[in-house]
C-alpha cells in the first residue's frame, strides 16, 4: 500500500505492506535509526515515538493505520544538529550511558511535559514507567526531567486530522484492507466479508502475537480507529456509554467515568503504561477474550451491558454472557462491538478493583477481583463480585453476592464472603495461592467499607 504521512515535520511517501510495523518503516524505509527495537512487544519502550502527539510504541502500530498521521521521532528534537533542552538535560544529569533506551525515555518525557509542565517526581516516574533501562538508573532520568522543567521545557506537540489521506492499495491488497470512516461503512464491510476479517483497533495483542508467537498475519483487516463515533464517552439517560474504540487513557481521566465507575477508571489507569493506554481500547480488551484481560471483571461487577451491531441492527447482552470459552465470544462474524453501557445507578456505590501480578506495576494479572456494593443503614442492598485471570473466562461470583445481600455488614459477614469467594474460583495453576488471594481481596473490600473506605 502507498500513502503519505508526516514524519518529523515533513511529508513522506511510504510504500509498505499493510501489516508492516511503524518501527520498521522508520528504521529501514525512512532511514531514521534513532528509534530502537528492544522487546518487540510493547513492554520496554525503546521504540517509543509520538503519533499525533500521543506516546506510542512503534512496534505495535501497523502501516495501514498511518495514512495522514503525524509521527515524531527522536531525530526531530535535534533538527539543527544541537540537542534540544530536554536532551541537554539528560546529558547534564548523567542520564545516558549505553544510550539504547534513551530515545524512548526522551520521547516519553517529552510527552509527559507536553501535558504537565511541572510534574512531581512521582508523576515523572509514572510517565516513564513503560520504559526499561538497565544501565543508567531511573533516578538519573527523573533528575534529568526535573532539570528540563527548571529550564521551562513544555513542548507543544504536533497533531493531525487522524488519517484522512488517500491510500493506494496494490492488486493483492484490495479487498483485504478496509479503513472505514463511519460505523455504517464498517458494518457493510462486515456484512460482506465478516467471516475472513480481523477487526483491529489498538493492535496491542495482535501485533505482539504476530511478532512473538508466530501468528500468521490476518487474511483481511478492518481498521476501526478512524470511526469517531466509537470513541465517545457520554451519559445517555440511565447509562454511561463508552464507545468500544475509547482508549484506556481516555477512560482513566474522563470525568463521567470517574464519577460513575471509579473502579473502571482505576482499572484503565493500570492497563500497561502510557504508551499502551494510548493505544489499547476497551472494546479490544473485551473482544479478544483474553483470560488475563483487566476490564471484563470490572464490567461484570458494574452490571455492564455490551452493544453489538450489524447491518441488520443492534443487540445487547450482559457482559458476562459475551464470553463463551477461552478466546471465544458470542459475537457473530458480521457484528461489531460498538459500546459498553454501565448503569448510572452504580454511581456512589462502593467499588474496588485490585489486580495482583508478579511485580507491583505493569504486570499481567495473576489474580484480579472487582467488587461493587451498595448499603443502606448498614445492610447490603446490592452486590456484584467478579474475578479474572484464573480460569479461561472471567467469572461472576454470584453465590457471594447472594450470601451478603439483605444482611447487616459486619466482620463475620466479611470473612464469610471471603471464604465463599475462595471456594468459588477454580484456578488452572497456583490454585492455593490464587484462591486464598481472591478470598482475601473480597474480605478486604468489605472490611474497608466497615472502616469507612471501600472505593478503590
Amino acid at each position: 500500500m502507498k500513502f503519505e504521512c508526516t514524519v518529523n515535520g515533513r511529508e513522506c511517501s511510504v510504500d509498505a505492506p499493510p501489516m508492516r510495523r511503524l518501527l520498521d518503516i522508520l528504521r529501514q524505509d525512512l532511514g531514521l535509526p534513532g528509534t530502537k527495537e528492544g522487546c518487540g512487544e510493547g513492554e520496554c519502550g525503546a521504540c517509543a515515538v509520538l503519533l499525533d502527539g500521543r506516546l506510542v510504541n512503534s512496534c505495535l502500530v501497523p502501516a495501514f493505520q498511518l495514512p495522514g498521521r503525524t509521527v515524531e521521532t527522536i531525530e526531530a528534537l535535534a533538527a539543527d544538529g544541537a540537542p534540544d533542552a530536554l536532551q541537554q538535560s539528560f546529558l547534564d544529569a548523567g542520564a545516558v550511558q549505553c544510550g539504547f533506551c534513551t530515545p524512548g525515555l526522551v520521547m516519553a518525557s517529552r510527552a509527559l511535559l507536553s501535558k504537565n509542565a511541572k510534574p512531581t517526581r512521582a508523576e515523572i516516574r509514572e510517565g516513564i514507567a513503560g520504559n526499561l533501562c538497565r544501565c543508567t538508573g531511573y533516578e538519573a532520568v527523573v533528575n534529568a526531567v526535573e532539570k528540563a522543567v527548571e529550564r521551562g521545557y513544555s513542548p507543544c506537540l504536533a497533531n493531525s486530522s487522524g488519517g484522512n489521506a488517500g491510500v493506494i492499495l496494490e492488486a493483492g491488497e484490495r479487498g483485504k484492507v478496509f479503513m472505514p470512516r463511519s460505523l455504517e461503512e464498517a458494518l457493510n464491510v462486515l456484512a460482506e466479508h465478516g467471516e475472513k476479517l480481523t477487526v483491529v483497533a489498538g493492535g496491542t495483542d495482535l501485533m505482539v502475537d504476530m511478532e512473538k508467537k508466530g501468528l500468521v498475519a490476518p487474511e483481511a483487516v478492518l481498521d476501526v480507529t478512524g470511526i469517531e463515533a466509537l470513541r465517545r464517552i457520554e451519559l445517555r439517560g440511565e447509562w454511561l456509554e463508552i464507545g468500544a474504540g475509547a482508549t484506556f487513557a481516555e477512560i482513566a481521566v474522563h470525568p463521567d467515568a470517574i464519577a460513575v465507575a471509579p473502579a473502571l477508571a482505576k482499572c484503565a489507569s493500570q492497563v500497561g503504561a502510557a504508551a499502551i493506554q494510548n493505544r489499547a481500547t476497551i472494546g479490544g480488551n473485551i473482544a479478544t477474550a483474553s483470560a488475563a484481560a483487566d476490564s471484563p471483571p470490572v464490567l461484570m461487577a458494574l452490571g455492564a451491558v455490551l452493544v453489538l451491531a450489524s447491518s441488520q441492527g443492534p443487540r445487547e447482552m450482559p457482559v458476562e454472557e459475551f464470553f463463551a470459552e477461552y478466546r471465544k465470544t458470542a459475537r457473530h462474524a458480521d457484528e461489531l462491538l460498538i459500546a459498553v453501557r454501565i448503569p448510572v445507578s452504580v454511581k456512589g456505590s462502593r467499588q474496588m478493583f485490585r489486580k495482583v501480578g508478579l511485580r507491583q506495576a505493569l504486570a499481567i494479572s495473576r489474580v484480579s477481583v472487582a467488587c461493587v456494593a451498595s448499603l443502606k443503614d448498614g445492610v447490603v442492598t446490592s452486590c456484584r463480585i467478579a474475578a479474572g485471570s484464573m480460569s479461561p473466562i472471567p467469572q461472576l461470583l454470584q453465590n457471594v453476592s447472594e450470601a451478603v445481600c439483605g444482611k447487616v455488614l459486619n466482620r463475620n459477614l466479611a470473612e464469610e464472603a471471603g471464604r465463599l469467594a475462595d471456594a468459588a474460583v477454580s484456578p488452572r495453576t497456583a490454585q492455593e495461592y490464587r484462591k486464598e488471594t481472591t478470598g482475601n481481596l473480597v474480605t478486604r473490600f468489605f472490611r474497608d467499607i466497615l472502616e469507612g473506605g471501600g472505593t478503590d
